[in-house]
C-alpha cells in the first residue's frame, strides 16, 4: 500500500508558495504606485492645459468682439444720430437696419413723436464721431462710449448750431453683424424752433480722471 504524503511538508509547500507571491506583489508595489501618481499627473496637467485653451479662446474672442464693436458702433452712431427732413424716411430705414428689432421698435416709437417738429423746422443733423471707447466686452455684448459733435441747421437758423455729447451705445452681435441694442430712445422735449439732436438716453460725461476714464482711440 503506498505510503501518504506527508501532511505538514505539504502545508510547507504551500507556505512557501504563498510567501513568495506576497515578495513578488510586494516588489511589484512601487511600480505600480508610480504608474498611478504618473497618470494623476497627467490628467491633471490635461485639465490645465484645457483651462489655459478655452481661457485663451474666450480672450482673444473678446478682444475681437472690442474692435468690431467699436468700428461698428463709430458707424451706425452717424446713421442713429443724423437725418435730413428732405430724405428722413431714407435716413430713419437705414438707422433701423442697424439695430435689433427691440431698438428699432424704440427707436420708430421715439420718432413718431419726434418726426413732427423735424419737418416743420426744416431741420437737417450731421453727427461726426470724434472718439470711441469699450467700456465693457463679452464676446457677444460690448457697450461703447462716443464723443460725437452734432452740427444742425434749420429754417430758423441757418447758421450751424454745434452741439457735444458722450452716448453710450450698446452693441449685441447677431450672426456676423454688431447691431446697436441700446440704450433705448427717451422721450424728446417739446417742440421748439430749434428742436433738439435726438440722442439716446444721455449719460454723464466722463470725469477724465484716470481710473474712471474708458481707453480710446480716434
Amino acid at each position: 500500500m503506498p505510503a501518504e504524503p506527508d501532511k505538514d511538508v505539504a502545508d510547507t509547500d504551500v507556505a512557501d508558495k504563498g510567501a513568495a507571491d506576497k515578495g513578488a506583489a510586494d516588489r511589484r508595489s512601487p511600480a505600480t504606485v508610480l504608474l498611478a501618481l504618473l497618470a494623476s499627473s497627467c490628467l491633471v496637467l490635461a485639465v490645465g492645459c484645457l483651462y489655459l485653451w478655452h481661457q485663451s479662446v474666450h480672450d482673444r474672442a473678446v478682444e475681437r468682439a472690442r474692435e468690431d464693436a467699436r468700428a461698428a458702433a463709430q458707424s451706425e452712431a452717424k446713421d442713429l444720430l443724423s437725418y435730413n427732413f428732405r430724405t428722413l424716411d431714407y435716413d430713419l430705414n437705414k438707422a433701423k437696419s442697424e439695430m435689433t428689432p427691440d431698438m428699432a421698435k424704440s427707436f420708430t416709437d421715439y420718432w413718431q413723436i419726434f418726426r413732427p417738429s423735424v419737418l416743420k423746422s426744416q431741420t437737417q443733423a450731421l453727427t461726426q464721431v470724434q472718439v470711441t471707447g469699450v467700456t465693457d466686452a463679452t464676446p457677444t455684448r460690448v457697450e461703447v462710449v462716443l464723443f460725437v459733435k452734432m452740427i444742425s441747421v434749420n429754417a430758423a437758423h441757418k447758421e450751424p448750431q454745434v452741439d457735444t455729447s458722450w452716448p453710450r451705445l450698446q452693441m449685441k452681435k447677431v450672426g456676423k453683424r454688431w447691431l446697436i441694442d441700446g440704450p433705448r430712445m427717451t422721450t424728446p422735449p417739446p417742440a421748439s424752433s430749434t428742436p433738439a439732436t435726438p440722442v439716446p438716453s444721455p449719460s454723464a460725461k466722463p470725469s477724465g480722471k484716470a481710473s474712471g476714464k474708458p481707453s480710446a482711440k480716434p
